[in-house]
């Protein structure tokens, strides 16, 4: 079938009113997807979604699409493909009812052709969703923010995702490629085709071919196989990600009733106890982390740039493996990750029949699961990328309570059915005491009891790998009673990162660890919070308003770097870079805690007001030698001995160069230095990219940094930044890496967090686009970049 692109030129309007809007149609816009009409609402400690949807809104969008539908369509098949609605989806043409689909994540196909009108008559496609809360622990989004398309075929066709591409054998000299077509038929009667394959590779050159012939009964779907070989192969893997294209023919009479392709990867996977997890036959320890679906100032909008740059940014820190949780994925991150070469464990619910929140998918799970596993495994089966499919996060029923051995069995032999080529796996955390308080004493480690193992057993029997959410203690123990057990660390907490890898190192059967989480994340705002004692704040799992994001991550809202970033690179051995970082004066000799998600509360900064010279400063070198030298103003003031990758000393405040070089056995291996920075009076601007395609999907990111006369970055200023444009860009956001702020996303202006702060744009048109940020008290900063033509 041939895919055309639906994501322009959308009516949208939100209706909140209930059903008086048949009587009343509010006024609408024109947008494009991917959209989210819940980022740019105003947020409030009142709304329904709380603290764990970011105090965001919620309401029902209406988007309304006139179709160009030509005379040749007539008789043709077309499918309607929407990759992701936010949630409880209606989909309507000319006012005839096709589509219900509760489901804010999975992917889902439509059948538009009964209801398709000729004759130069209007169709009007009409979808709805709702953004109800509480539906979510995490910020959710509202409305269409995955990618539309249409797919159009003959009646005879192949439908989307119904090519399924394996390898079963694989070496160096001659790769073995199973191709499982399903061809439909809309035709009355019995239909005889040949169906034509090729394996091309990225050149685009024929790498291996073969066809079969078929007899297609009519009104049915007609499932075949072709095996193919490819001589010597190129493999997928995390440095050459190749990948192969599919294509396929169906021929009747010499002419083309369909086409059909999709990408794929040629690799081997295997797991056991002795090699843990292999890649292409050889051990991989997966240094990973896990991702929320949304893009920070974007909100939930799946743009494939804004994915694509998530996993880059995240490959060139060292991860190799990604979890999305807790829910599949968009197709647009499933490119990234097969294209750059980044793992990824595929999630489908986060909830079975016993619901986390009061309008969650507990409330469809009974009902949907087998649609949405189908829906999910047939369009990410394609993707070498993907190596496990999950069935459940933290579910209620892992105890045993619900029938929760039994539902576990059910989802693993439906994925297994679906696609026997990948692992199954669930993120099991400890069994919460019903009668404790969130926040007070949030530990799985702590509230698990020791008959845990037993407890989960049966719920974890049926599983390919046992995730370990939060349980990284367990690993050798239950190695012993459970020693064909696989496991990955599905869950761990940011401020046990060092134990939590020296476990995963030690024990071949713990094929890997993942963070929570990678990226900063809007929702569940604060757990990642640091508590000062002498503040006497009062503790919690999650902050009051304002705040806005978990602060549980490696990376900023803004794709910025935070010092577990920097911590986590040496401890996979990434680098041998020395980074220097300091905690506050005002906290020095103050006691400090969290709730394990949290980190040191540390910046890159040696510029403290005037009060704190000659006041003693706690700083940290991250390196991975033996012992770090501190030089200041050019004094050595001593080495200190590496623990745990951090080497510490208390250094009395003075301005200019703060140094600190890291040794092994007394060779210097690096070093890093701070500047004290002087008066703020520039702001540099830096995109991340010089152009960008004029397609209104491409997007570049802009740098804003506060900076004195020599270019250093003022690490403390937060003053108000002003953005304006001129030329064919649209402006999309500017925001900063603070978890904590009342700045209104999707206005031109925001305080900056650490000197720092990101433009995002996008353009329709070619041209030069010319993006200004002005703020008090210093020159505006300028760049420019490239509109191409897309």
């Amino acid at each position: 079938m041939k895919r055309l692109d639906l994501n322009y030129n959308w009516d949208f309007y939100e209706s909140n009113e209930g059903m008086s809007f048949v009587f009343h149609k509010p006024e609408s816009k024109v947008v494009n997807l991917p959209h989210d009409f819940i980022i740019t609402k105003p947020r409030s400690p009142k709304e329904e979604g709380g603290p764990g949807n970011g105090y965001f809104g919620q309401g029902e969008g209406v988007y309304r699409k006139q179709l160009e539908v030509p005379p040749e369509w007539e008789g043709k098949t077309v499918i309607l493909d929407i990759d992701g609605a936010y949630m409880n989806t209606e989909v309507a043409l000319n006012g005839d009812l096709l589509g219900l689909h509760p489901y804010g994540y999975t992917p889902y196909l439509v059948d538009l052709s009964p209801a398709l009108r000729f004759n130069g008559k209007k169709n009007e496609l009409k979808i709805i969703t709702q953004s109800r809360q509480p539906s979510s622990r995490w910020y959710s989004g509202g409305g269409i923010y995955r990618s539309v398309a249409l797919w159009v075929g003959n009646p005879v066709h192949i439908r989307p995702w119904d090519i399924f591409v394996t390898t079963p054998v694989v070496n160096d000299g001659e790769a073995t490629v199973n191709v499982n077509i399903t061809v439909s038929s809309k035709e009355e009667k019995e239909r005889a085709v040949t169906l034509a394959c090729e394996i091309l590779d990225a050149e685009g050159r024929e790498v291996a071919e073969g066809s079969l012939g078929v007899s297609l009964s009519g009104k049915s779907s007609t499932v075949c196989d072709l095996e193919l070989k490819v001589e010597h192969p190129k493999q997928w893997d995390l440095d050459t990600p190749y990948l192969y294209t599919c294509r396929v023919k169906v021929m009747a009479d010499g002419a083309v009733l369909d086409e059909s392709q999709d990408t794929f990867g040629i690799r081997t996977i295997s797991i056991d106890t002795e090699h843990g997890f292999m890649l292409n036959g050889r051990t991989v320890k997966m240094q990973g982390g896990c991702l929320h679906h949304d893009n920070a100032f974007l909100g939930a909008c799946a743009y494939p740039k804004a994915e694509a740059r998530k996993i880059s940014i995240l490959k060139a820190v060292g991860y190799n493996a990604v979890r999305i949780s807790h829910y599949p994925p968009s197709l647009a991150m499933l490119k990234a990750c097969d294209e750059q070469g980044m793992l990824l464990l595929d999630e489908c619910f986060d909830v079975w029949r016993m619901g986390k929140v009061p309008l969650d998918y507990h409330l469809y799970f009974e009902d949907w699961w087998e649609r949405d596993i189908e829906l999910m495994v047939k369009r990410d089966r394609n993707h070498p990328c993907v190596i496990t499919y999950s069935i459940g996060n933290e579910v209620g029923e892992r105890d045993g309570k619900g029938e929760g051995a039994l539902w576990a069995k059910r989802l693993h032999d439906k994925f297994k059915a679906l696609d026997p080529t990948r692992f199954t796996m669930s993120g099991i955390c400890g069994i919460f005491d019903d009668d404790a308080e969130v926040g007070t004493n949030f530990d799985a480690n702590a509230i698990s009891d020791n008959n845990w193992g037993e407890v989960t057993k049966a719920f974890a029997e049926p599983l390919d790998i046992v995730g370990y959410n939060y349980l990284y203690e367990r690993y050798e123990k239950d190695h012993e009673t459970f020693p064909d057990r696989i496991i990955v660390g599905s869950e761990t907490h940011s401020f046990k990162t060092y134990d939590n890898w020296e476990a995963v190192k030690k024990n071949p059967h713990v094929i890997g660890d993942f963070i929570w989480a990678a990226v900063d994340y809007l929702g569940e705002v604060g757990t990642g919070k640091v508590y000062w004692e002498k503040a006497g704040e009062p503790f919690g799992f999650m902050a009051p308003y304002p705040w806005r994001s978990s602060w549980q991550s490696d990376i900023l809202l803004t794709g910025k770097r935070r010092p577990q970033s920097y911590y986590r690179e040496i401890m996979w051995g990434h680098t041998r870079d020395t980074y220097l970082f300091t905690t506050h004066p005002e906290h020095y000799g103050d006691n400090f805690f969290g709730m394990n998600w949290h980190w040191y509360d540390v910046n890159e900064d040696w510029s403290f007001p005037e009060e704190y010279l000659g006041k003693p400063v706690k700083v940290d070198a991250y390196g991975s030698g033996d012992e770090a030298e501190f030089i200041l103003n050019g004094r050595s003031l001593g080495r200190a001995p590496y623990n745990k990758l951090i080497a510490t000393m208390d250094i009395p405040y003075e301005k200019g160069t703060l140094e600190a070089v890291t040794y092994e056995q007394g060779v210097e291996i690096s070093r890093a230095t701070l500047k004290t920075a002087g008066q703020a009076t520039a702001l540099l601007l830096t995109p991340e990219e010089n152009q960008l395609a004029a397609d209104l999907q491409d997007l570049c990111y802009i740098h804003v940094d506060i900076v004195d006369g020599e270019g250093i970055r003022l690490p403390s200023d937060e003053r108000e930044l002003q953005v304006t444009l001129s030329g064919p860009g649209e402006f999309l956001a500017i925001g900063s890496g603070s978890p904590c702020t009342e700045d209104q996303i999707g206005d031109t202006k925001c305080h900056a967090y650490h000197g720092r702060a990101v433009v995002i744009l996008k353009a329709g048109a070619p041209g030069e686009i010319r993006v200004t940020v002005t703020a008090e008290g210093v020159a505006a900063g300028t760049c420019v970049v490239q509109a191409l033509q897309a």
